[in-house]
Order: C-alpha cells, then sequence, then structure tokens
C-alpha cells in the first residue's frame, strides 16, 4: 500500500507538472501572441505619427519658403526705399541752397532813391521858401545820387 501510495504520489506529481508544463506553456504563447499584438498597434501608431510629422514638416518647409520670399522681397524694397530716402536728401539738399541763394538776393542790400523835387529849381530854390529845408532835403544836398545803370536796373 505504502507503494500504491507513493506511486499515487508519483503519478500526482507527474501529472500536476505536466499541467502546470502545459499551463506555463499556454500562458506563453498567449503573452507572446498578446505582446506581437501590442508592438503591431504601437508601430502602426508610430508610423501614422511618422506620417503625420512628415506632413507637418512639409508644411513648415513650405511656410518657410513663403517667409523667405517675403523676406527677400521686404529687403529688396527696405534698398530701394533706402535709395529713394538718399535721393530726397540730396534733393533737400539742393533746394536748401536754392533757398539760401533766393534769401541771399531778398536779403541784398537796397538802396533808397532820391526824392524828386517838383519844379526846375536847384539847391538855392529851397532856401527861397518861407519855410527851411528838411532833414531829407539837406541830406539829398550833401549826398547828391549818381545814377548807374546797374543800380537802376537793381531797384
Amino acid at each position: 500500500m505504502t507503494r500504491a501510495a507513493v506511486l499515487v504520489a508519483v503519478v500526482g506529481g507527474v501529472v500536476a507538472c505536466v499541467f502546470a508544463w502545459r499551463e506555463v506553456r499556454v500562458t506563453r504563447t498567449t503573452m507572446m501572441a498578446q505582446q506581437s499584438a501590442d508592438s503591431r498597434r504601437m508601430g502602426e501608431k508610430l508610423h501614422a505619427e511618422r506620417l503625420q510629422h512628415v506632413r507637418l514638416l512639409q508644411v513648415l518647409q513650405s511656410r518657410n519658403g513663403e517667409l523667405r520670399s517675403k523676406l527677400n522681397q521686404s529687403r529688396a524694397e527696405a534698398a530701394r526705399l533706402a535709395i529713394h530716402s538718399a535721393q530726397l536728401r540730396g534733393d533737400k539738399a539742393a533746394l536748401e541752397l536754392q533757398l539760401a541763394e533766393q534769401q541771399a538776393a531778398v536779403e541784398a542790400e537796397v538802396l533808397a532813391l532820391p526824392r524828386r523835387v517838383s519844379g526846375h529849381g536847384d539847391a538855392t530854390d529851397m532856401w527861397d521858401g518861407d519855410a527851411a529845408p528838411t532833414v531829407v532835403e539837406l541830406q539829398a544836398l550833401a549826398n547828391p545820387p549818381a545814377y548807374r545803370p546797374e543800380q537802376r536796373q537793381h531797384a
């Protein structure tokens, strides 16, 4: 009986080991299938994410190209405006020079023309009247006018 009990125990142990190994093999197969499915799903997600990144890079590259062309256009416009500004500064300097010349001509010395005395008399006629000559008339006597053609044209 002891032998039979030992035999039953050994057979029970072998059967338990066989079932345990089978359970381990089934569990391992199930886990490997799940891991493979997870890997496949993650690969698909990674592929979709990479495609999205490629599209994003294409959009960014096209936007970058547009911005570069706008930058080049802006630089060209800035250069044109700088040239135009330099021309305007030159024109301003020329106009200021012309204005200074005009102001110099306007501020030129203007000589007063002597007053004409009515009548055909000379200096002695001034003293013949009841009134004495005025300061202006005396000044005209002291400084007789010298008629030069350039002064007459200027005045």
